[in-house]
């Protein structure tokens, strides 16, 4: 370091959860690479030391004692260095526990600076687990240390240059003004932050925005892939921006550490222009789904290389060895597929660890069954057929239900049974389930209780129909196996079914989904503006109507604006213990912190609202 000059580095370690002395060795490395190579600053991650997905566990005096002994001994074999690290660990002050950034150096504690902002809706609970800081600035007696600066508005300068640092955990924009006011002119910033679509442009924007504004310096460090895959997924997305200017940065899935260094001129005052956020179209018929194709291409891309790591993540956590898929030949099986064979090509494994599993009965169609073996076979994996026609003929005479009734009870028996098969098998060959079901499923509770609705695993949760269709359409494009790529469009041009009453007597789907439960174009629309957007039901109404101009007419949407709101209050029941899935978009249905509601309440305020006022 020089007066005027310091270099900085962001970089997300290999973690394991919950091991702190493995994680406390990966400080250490990380700290001796920065001090051969010249760095002044070394950022890591929000609670790197023990893995921010620990949920409960962050609470625990076993893990909170731990944390404690290994930041002792992080800070002994780092005496003898000059770069100062910023640690995230938990850490317990007078009975109420912090999620906080430990900044060190050359043996000592400098300041440890406790989150003070929290996520309204974390699957992961900080909420639960964490107190929020009451006091600005303080000496505290923590981590066994005496008088150790604890608060939100610390400012920790740096030996040998003029470096000043302030520290903010979470969403940045809060504490960091205040920051800046006081001398800082390096903002750092450890984060957890899932990655879905969308959310490398957020950060960005808000890097450069704040260093813009602020005329500092801002170091984004983020949570990596080593963290748990329950129902999102992590990748390193760490930046360096000065000035509204982005210096250095690793975007989510470049590399498994994230490394991102640049050397800052502190006197530096050249400020260039702060990127705009992109405006959200409200009256977007397809609101998940970008109307820019390049854009669309990209973002599809990125979701399948979600899906693929975050699968990798649970097998190898668990120590899977196969993969259990249900193929239908329909559009969501479909997706499923394309991301188990991501998963195994970036495991390096054989595709045969896919075991995709057929099984026909009374409404499968050729076409259908047809394209599940085509595509099946053309991408290599273990193909298998099972008819379960014979066996769901015995369960229905064992509980004495007539087949020539098609009821519910018909089609259900047919889902459960091919959910049993597919578990039997995962067991059988040291693997998991990875399940099927889509967002607008979920919304609308279309599966079969305990049937189609049940994995170990689901890599379509938060995924919306009109996206799932994109995703593959997307991939029929681009697609270098024109085989493929015809099967996929062929599935594409397939109309939705579950299949579970008999074709026509022209071999074709009888049952379709549309017919049924209304136009996904129209629910998904509904989805994301009533849950993401929090519109009321007769706002619902006028925005759909401006965006369904000429398409649909006012007595459609009304109709199924009103199917909509029904189904998706009372068929919560089925979302309250559903499989984890891999987030995807800004919000999911996950009941694990993402969308929490009861069972049992009634839908008539939704209808009396929108009645009342459309």
């Amino acid at each position: 370091m020089k007066k005027n000059f310091v270099t900085i580095k962001c970089v997300s370690p290999e973690i394991a959860l919950g091991n702190i002395c493995h994680n406390a060795d990966c400080v250490v490395c990380e700290m001796e690479k920065a001090e051969r190579s010249g760095v002044g600053v070394l950022v890591l991650p929000e609670l790197c030391l023990c893995g921010y997905t620990m949920r409960d566990y962050l609470s625990t005096d076993t893990l909170l004692e731990s944390c404690a002994m290994w930041l002792g001994s992080i800070l002994s074999r780092t005496a003898g260095l000059s770069v100062t690290a910023v640690v995230g660990l938990p850490v317990k002050c007078k009975e109420e526990i912090y999620s906080c950034a430990v900044v060190i150096s050359r043996g000592r504690i400098l300041g440890a600076v406790p989150k003070s902002s929290f996520m309204k809706k974390s699957v992961f609970g900080e909420i639960r687990v964490f107190d929020k800081p009451s006091a600005r600035d303080e000496l505290a007696d923590i981590l066994g240390f005496s008088n150790v600066p604890f608060g939100t508005e610390l400012v920790m300068s740096i030996d040998g240059c003029d470096a000043k640092i302030g520290c903010v955990l979470g969403e940045a924009r809060e504490n960091a003004p205040l920051l800046i006011e006081k001398g800082a002119n390096i903002i750092v910033n450890p984060t957890a932050q899932p990655v879905f679509v969308g959310s490398t442009e957020d950060r960005e924007y808000i890097a450069r925005e704040l260093s813009y504004n602020g005329s500092c310096v801002v170091a984004m460090c983020n949570a990596g892939e080593n963290e748990s895959t329950s129902d999102a997924i992590f990748s390193t997305h760490n930046i360096i921006c000065q000035n509204g200017k982005i210096l250095a940065e690793e975007k989510p899935f470049e590399s498994k550490t994230g490394e991102s260094v640049a050397e800052i001129d502190l006197n530096s005052c050249e400020k260039s222009e702060a990127s705009i956020k992109e405006e959200e179209n409200i009256y977007s018929p397809c609101p998940f789904v970008s109307e820019d194709m390049a854009k669309r291409q990209e973002r599809c891309k990125l979701i399948l290389t979600m899906q693929g790591r975050a699968l990798a993540r649970r097998l190898t956590a668990i120590g899977s060895k196969t993969m259990i898929l249900g193929i239908s030949g329909g559009l969501d099986s479909t997706l499923a597929l394309l991301g188990m064979v991501e998963c195994a090509d970036y495991l390096g494994w054989d595709r045969k660890s896919i075991i995709a599993i057929t099984m026909p009965c009374f409404g499968t169609t050729k076409r259908t069954k047809s394209n599940a073996v085509l595509l099946s076979e053309a991408f290599g994996v273990d193909l298998r057929e099972i008819d379960i026609s014979e066996v769901t003929r015995i369960h229905l005479r064992d509980i004495s239900h007539d087949e020539s009734n098609r009821n519910v009870t018909y089609e259900n028996a047919q889902a459960r049974e091919r959910t049993q098969i597919l578990m039997d098998v995962a067991n059988d060959t040291n693997g998991i389930v990875v399940g099927t079901g889509d967002l607008s499923e979920a919304a609308l509770g279309w599966s079969t209780f305990n049937g189609d609705h049940m994995a170990m695993y689901n890599l379509n949760s938060d995924i919306p129909k009109t996206l799932v269709r994109q995703i593959v359409g997307c991939y029929a494009d681009t697609c270098e196996n024109k085989q493929i790529a015809e099967i996929l469009l062929d599935i594409l041009d397939t109309p939705v079914s579950p299949e579970l009453l008999p074709a026509n007597e022209k071999g074709e789907i009888k049952q379709k989904t549309e017919d049924l439960v209304g136009p996904y174009l129209l629910h998904d629309f509904f989805l994301y503006n009533f849950v993401h957007r929090g519109l009321k039901p007769s706002q619902l109404y006028k925005n759909a109507k401006i965006a369904f101009d000429g398409y649909y007419d006012e007595e459609t949407i009304y109709k199924w604006l009103c199917v909509f709101l029904k189904k998706f209050i009372t068929q919560q029941f089925k979302r309250s213990c559903s499989p984890e899935g891999v987030k995807v978009c800004p919000f999911s249905l996950s009941p694990r912190g993402e969308f929490n509601a009861p069972s049992d309440i009634s839908y008539a305020m939704l209808l009396e609202e929108l009645n009342n006022n459309k």
